[in-house]
């Protein structure tokens, strides 16, 4: 589980509020492209087309090296709230919002599940060390050293730990896989398994 910061500004707007409506994050740069299918450096020669080759590591950074299960910390541009998030799909490509037009342009996300309710933190009341990295100006940062201390928020404001529910859910597909298996003894403790998780 790493953790990023993504500023909700792609494209020169500020998509807070679509960010949480849609549960997604983004980055702008609409080339005219998805981009998974671009290595490194085709994504460097697309943006450079555009002029915008400046934005290639927060465009990799979002396309190639987020995953499912990570963390992501959203400052608002007010400088005061501050979304916590988890990753839940890989790259995905919005080919309606990949306009070099004011108020779209971010049509490269991944979608997000938004915790505490989709309501904020205040930056003033967070660890000392997390309110030091959200000084930093960029678009997109790996804090992944600080996942420690993120974990902890979340799971004191939240009561569940963040790593812990994603071994949850991958044991639980496991099991859910084995409900498939040619010997009848796996798949009727597969089965016992998954009630009595239901029944919780």
């Amino acid at each position: 589980m790493n953790v990023w910061i993504i500023r909700p500004l792609p494209h020169g707007a500020n998509h807070m509020q679509d960010f949480l409506e849609e549960g997604i994050i983004a980055v702008g740069y609409p080339v005219g492209e998805r981009l998974d299918v671009l290595s490194y450096d085709e994504i460097r020669e697309s943006l450079k087309r555009k002029g915008w080759q400046e934005g290639l590591g927060n465009v990799n950074i979002l396309v190639h090296l987020m995953q499912e299960g990570d963390l992501v910390i959203v400052p608002d541009a007010n400088k005061k709230d501050v979304y916590f998030g988890k990753i839940t799909s890989g790259y995905r490509y919005e080919k309606d919002l990949d306009r070099d037009v004011a108020g779209l342009g971010y049509p490269h996300q991944r979608k997000v599940d938004w915790y505490f309710g989709k309501k904020p933190l205040l930056r003033g009341e967070l660890p000392e060390v997390l309110k030091g990295s959200l000084r930093y100006p960029g678009t997109v940062a790996d804090i992944s050293k600080h996942k420690e201390v993120v974990r902890r928020l979340v799971e004191q404001e939240t009561g569940v730990d963040p790593g812990f529910a994603d071994l949850r859910d991958r044991a639980l597909e496991t099991v859910r896989e084995l409900l498939e298996s040619p010997d009848d003894s796996v798949r009727l403790k597969a089965a016992e398994i998954i009630l009595n998780e239901t029944r919780l």
